[in-house]
C-alpha cells in the first residue's frame, strides 16, 4: 500500500471518528436514537462521566466511532441549545434545566439553588430540613414557662405569626424522601 493510500485510509477513518447528528428519539429503558449528519442512525446509550447525568427532551449529539468502526459507536451526552442556561462568574459551575432550576456551585466557595416554582428537598436517612424546621415551630409553640405564675405559654399573635413562618417553609421545602 502506497504512503497516499495509507493516507487516505487514515483519513477516511478520522472523517467517521466524530459523527454530528441530532437526538431522533429516546426509549423508555433509556437509550437514545440519533440521526447523524450522513444519515446514518446509531442506537445507545449515552456516555456520561461519573456522577453525572441528564435526560434531554431533545437537542444536537455526537457520536464516537470507536476506532473509526460505525459498530463501535458511542453516543455523547445530548447537547442543549442552551436554554435556561444562567450567568456564570469566572471559576462558577451550574447545573440547570429549561424549567429553570439552577443549582450553582459558587467559586467563592458558596452553593446557591433556585427551585424556580417547586420545592427543595434537603434530608438524609433519619429525618429531613423540613420535618426539623416545622417541628422547631411546634416545639416553641407549645413551650411553657416556669416560675410565678406557672402556665405562660406563647401568645396568641405569637402562635399566628409561628404559624405563618410555618406555611413559608412548607411553600419552600417538602420532605426528603425516605
Amino acid at each position: 500500500m502506497s504512503g497516499l493510500t495509507q493516507i487516505r485510509s487514515l483519513a477516511a477513518r478520522l472523517r467517521t471518528l466524530f459523527a454530528p447528528g441530532r437526538m431522533s428519539r429516546r426509549y423508555a429503558d433509556g437509550r437514545v436514537q440519533v440521526e447523524t449528519h450522513n444519515g446514518r442512525v446509531a442506537e445507545g446509550r449515552e456516555a456520561f462521566p461519573y456522577g453525572f447525568r441528564a435526560r434531554a427532551k431533545d437537542g444536537r449529539a455526537l457520536t464516537l466511532c470507536q476506532g473509526g468502526d460505525p459498530g463501535g459507536t458511542v453516543i455523547l451526552p445530548i447537547l442543549g441549545d442552551g436554554t435556561g442556561a444562567p450567568e456564570l462568574g469566572d471559576g462558577d459551575v451550574a447545573i440547570y434545566t429549561r424549567g429553570g432550576v439552577v443549582v450553582f456551585l459558587r467559586n467563592d466557595g458558596g452553593i446557591e439553588i433556585r427551585a424556580g416554582a417547586g420545592k427543595i428537598s434537603i434530608g438524609n436517612d433519619t429525618t429531613d430540613l423540613c420535618a426539623e424546621l416545622l417541628g422547631l415551630i411546634d416545639d416553641v409553640k407549645g413551650m411553657v414557662t416556669t416560675g410565678a405564675p406557672t402556665s405562660h405559654t406563647v401568645l396568641p399573635a405569637s402562635q399566628a405569626i409561628l404559624d405563618a413562618r410555618g406555611r413559608r417553609i412548607e411553600n419552600l421545602l417538602e420532605e426528603a424522601p425516605q
